[in-house]
């Protein structure tokens, strides 16, 4: 990071400041008025469908806990910001980690909100673009070569898209098991399938977000979590598509496979991994 350009530095101090106080002070006011309106359309669908009864009690459990997440990232990234204007090198992968949290979890919040509120600005659409503006300009700031931004800005987004689509998936599954017909019991193939591309997906966003900060200091283990995650997604998701034919599963399919083929490219790989990336674009 010593080598980073103090004004590039200054820079990424401020948007870590910023996006920091955003995300401490106005975040759980966009999530609270996310909230309140997206159950009152649940409740009106739910009185329609039995099958999201279970929908008004998770979400007013995860909706709060990305809240405290975001919130706890936010602080981090206030007190991070000093140390990483000075070049601290440890900063930057903490930096990229924290900021990817309201990205994810805006998107995350996101597609209820859409989903059961009309013709209403979504509130996390603040949340996001906070999240990727911060994330963005963090990752291409860092002093390196052009060929190694490209591979950065195309790799470190893709991650962040597989993380939230995965947490998603896993959430919906949850969702359908916890409201099936029949419980406890599984009375058809399309609602066990669920059970399978349901939880792998969550593991998988779990591998590929704990990615982020290991590939951002270069190491070999943050590229086979990316790899496994991406992999295993693709393996939890196919098959749950076919059987249940529900199109979200194909989120799982096409971004698992596209980070799966993306890390598999020799250039790339080179480029991601310490040991193996040319001196030029190795972390400071």
């Amino acid at each position: 990071m010593k080598d980073t350009a103090r004004k590039n530095r200054s820079i990424m101090a401020i948007l870590l400041v910023g996006a920091g106080l955003f995300m401490v002070a106005v975040v759980p006011f966009l999530v609270q008025s996310t909230l309140d309106p997206m159950l009152q359309g649940l409740m009106k669908k739910v009185a329609e469908d039995p099958s999201y009864a279970s929908g008004p009690m998770l979400m007013a459990i995860f909706y709060p806990l990305c809240r405290a997440l975001i919130m706890v990232a936010g602080v981090t990234a206030i007190l991070i910001a000093y140390p990483l204007w000075q070049g601290e090198g440890w900063t930057w992968p903490v930096a990229l980690t924290c900021l990817a949290v309201p990205a994810i979890g805006g998107m995350y919040m996101m597609l209820p909100f859409v989903s059961f509120v009309k013709d209403t600005f979504p509130p996390p659409m603040p949340i996001i673009l906070t999240g990727l503006i911060g994330y963005w300009g963090i990752l291409l700031l860092k002093k390196s070569e052009r060929a190694q931004r490209v591979v950065d800005f195309i790799v470190f987004t893709l991650l962040g898209v597989a993380t939230g689509g995965g947490f998603v998936l896993g959430f919906g599954a949850m969702r359908q098991l916890m409201s099936r017909p029949g419980k406890p019991l599984f009375i058809n193939t399309k609602i066990a399938s669920l059970t399978v591309g349901g939880p792998l997906n969550w593991i998988c966003a779990f591998f590929v977000f704990a990615a982020i900060p290991l590939l951002a200091q270069r190491k070999a283990l943050g590229w086979w979590l990316a790899l496994i995650g991406a992999v295993s997604a693709v393996v939890g998701s196919l098959p749950t598509y076919f059987i249940s034919l529900s199109g979200y599963y194909l989120i799982g399919i096409a971004s698992g496979t596209i980070l799966t083929v993306t890390l598999l490219i020799p250039s790339v790989k080179r480029r991601l991994i310490e040991e193996l990336a040319p001196a030029a674009s190795q972390v400071s």
